[in-house]
């Protein structure tokens, strides 16, 4: 069953490596092997069919390396007390445990992962000039803040953390924290999604200095964008200084009525009740 690991083989966050337990008969002797997360990694529950099952997933970017180790209680013990070892349960049964991490590439192989794995991971990561659609979270006289929730049609990837765009389980021996561009916030692997500024200025291509960012935008709106750059370390900076670029979907109320429909550039209209809004609308693709 070891065999079949994909040891030395690149991973990307989001990667299945193996599942938590492995079976292998071997001349009339049953080995059970026990799978257990380390660095670079975490267990996850996977959903395929109706079935859920343990996986162990990748979080960072790097290959795969396993190791036999001694179990105690159920845990594992430090590394200084780590050696190679098997256990007989109740059945008769031979029960391995490996632990399988997922190190970084050594930058002195000239290895580079793009060459060794066909992912599509890393182009799913917002850059500049990428469109995009982001929900405006707040609104200011200067600004629109933002999260980004897809880059040309492909979901923004799942981060290892806690938060809103995290699957609930931080990753031992590090995460990702590919979700935010802070420092801080990144050491503590929150899994937030990423997030945007569309400043006044940005909004259209004319009479720039006219601009209310409280009529073109309102919590909750949809809105298609284009990066401008990777901005100021925590938000990417946008435009929509475009024609097809701005809200594409907004409902009425500031979110709490029906669905509008853009009658023009610059208005929005709720069919159920006739009600008009001002918008920066995206022209309809």
């Amino acid at each position: 069953m070891t065999s079949k690991l994909p040891i030395g083989k690149s991973m990307y966050p989001g990667d299945l490596i193996c599942p938590e337990y492995g079976v292998e008969v071997n001349e009339d002797q049953e080995i059970v092997y026990r799978y257990t997360a380390g660095r670079g990694c975490s267990l996850q529950e996977y959903h395929q069919n109706g079935r859920s099952i343990s996986v162990i997933v990748a979080t960072v970017v790097g290959v795969v390396e396993s190791e036999e180790i001694t179990p105690e209680s159920e845990e594992v013990q430090s590394s200084e007390e780590r050696k190679e070892k098997t256990t007989t349960d109740g059945a008769g049964r031979i029960v391995k445990y490996i632990e399988i991490r997922v190190l970084p590439i050594p930058t002195d192989l000239g290895l580079n992962p793009k060459q060794t794995k066909d992912n599509s991971f890393a182009n799913n990561l917002p850059k500049e000039g990428d469109i995009v659609l982001a929900r405006v979270t707040r609104i200011s006289l200067q600004r629109a803040n933002v999260e980004i929730l897809a880059v040309e049609d492909k979901p923004v990837p799942i981060d290892s953390g806690v938060g809103s765009n995290g699957s609930g389980k931080v990753a031992p021996g590090g995460g990702s924290g590919a979700a935010t561009f802070s420092v801080s916030q990144a050491s503590s692997d929150l899994g937030e999604t990423f997030r945007g500024l569309i400043r006044s200025q940005d909004v259209r291509a004319t009479e720039r200095d006219r601009v209310k960012v409280i009529e073109s935008f309102k919590p909750g709106d949809i809105v298609r964008a284009q990066i401008l750059s990777l901005g100021d370390g925590t938000n990417y900076y946008l435009t929509t200084a475009r024609n097809d670029l701005g809200v594409v979907f907004a409902r009425s109320d500031s979110g709490a009525g029906g669905l509008m429909y853009a009658t023009d550039w610059q208005t929005m209209t709720a069919p159920s009740t006739g009600l008009s809004e001002k918008r920066k609308c995206a022209k309809p693709f």
